[in-house]
């Protein structure tokens, strides 16, 4: 998808570079740019460009631009006058990546109303000091959960803990021999390894920790973090809490070190995988909303295709 843009446009504008290539003419030195934000591409070219552009801005920057749009052969391009790369917080990652359509203060605000109803005073505590933090609540509010498949946008991962949430409360209905509170609390707390796992720049990535540690090992740092001010927290529901994050994927091939061995940590990873493959594949059939056909493209990480129904898509029979 290309910007609509016409000739003359002035253009300042928060971009992605895509492309970036070097070039030569009698006169010196010049570069072409391929830029691109949520919106769509934009083409570029930089005559005599500084020192510090040429050699300091690469794929994947983020950079400010500002000049004006011509025309060059039928094609329109951006004679770029200014640019200027951005650090991390210098910009506003929704440019680029796609972010929950429910409102995410809301769903926070929802999260913090079911740990009030919290009985067990221990896990009270934990779960309001955790989610009673700002710097914690900013990170969460705009986390993916994953790279790619279920939930890979701004919000994401909020989103899969606030369902799985709702789930366990009816699961809680239906199983009332259970711990309700200790499976609240594996859910709430079982992927926010997460928070470090990814970068979130102008696309979602692992981080060097994510790739090196992974989110589990990760999220039990970050217990261990909140614990160490909770001298009076029980061994026996640290280790409770500490066995479901580390089982929540249910199988050793699947990158648990354990699996579950107790009945909350097994309706943990049942609710985590009923809702992550739920979601993405609701994603798929969304996504392809507007393709043609009775079945969706084959989907590799369900090894299988998706039955749409027939006449779905753009066109319907009458």
């Amino acid at each position: 998808m290309r910007l609509e843009l016409n000739v003359g446009d002035r253009v300042e504008r928060v971009m992605a570079v895509a492309k970036k290539v070097k070039r030569e003419y009698k006169g010196g030195k010049f570069l072409l740019f391929q830029f691109s934000d949520k919106e769509g591409l934009l083409k570029g070219v930089l005559w005599k460009p500084a020192r510090d552009v040429e050699n300091g801005i690469h794929t994947n920057d983020i950079v400010r631009i500002s000049g004006e749009i011509q025309s060059y052969q039928g094609e329109m391009q951006l004679r770029i006058e200014r640019m200027e790369k951005l650090d991390e917080n210098d910009y506003d990652p929704t440019l680029f990546l796609p972010v929950s359509s429910r409102p995410v203060t809301e769903i926070y605000d929802d999260i913090k109303r079911i740990i009030a109803g919290v009985v067990n005073p221990h896990i009270k505590t934990l779960l309001e000091t955790i989610f009673g933090d700002e710097e914690f609540k900013s990170s969460f509010l705009r986390a993916p959960a994953a790279k790619g498949w279920h939930h890979a946008y701004l919000g994401g991962l909020l989103e899969h803990t606030y369902d799985m949430t709702l789930m366990a409360l009816k699961a809680a209905e239906v199983y009332d021999e259970i711990d309700k509170d200790l499976l609240i609390a594996g859910i709430l707390l079982h992927d926010l390894g997460k928070l470090q796992e990814f970068d979130v720049t102008n696309h979602i990535d692992y981080s060097d920790r994510g790739r090196l540690v992974g989110h589990i090992t990760l999220g039990i740092e970050f217990l261990d973090e909140f614990l160490r001010g909770m001298n009076d927290f029980p061994g026996e529901l640290e280790l409770r809490i500490k066995h479901m994050i580390l089982s929540h994927h249910g199988l050793l091939e699947n990158g648990s070190p354990v699996v579950p061995m107790t009945i909350e940590a097994l309706l943990l990873h049942y609710i985590d995988n009923m809702d992550a493959q739920t979601r993405g594949t609701l994603q798929v059939l969304e996504g392809e909303n507007m393709q043609e056909g009775n079945w969706t493209r084959y989907v590799k990480l369900l090894d299988r295709f998706i039955y749409r129904g027939k006449g779905a898509g753009k066109e319907t029979d009458e």
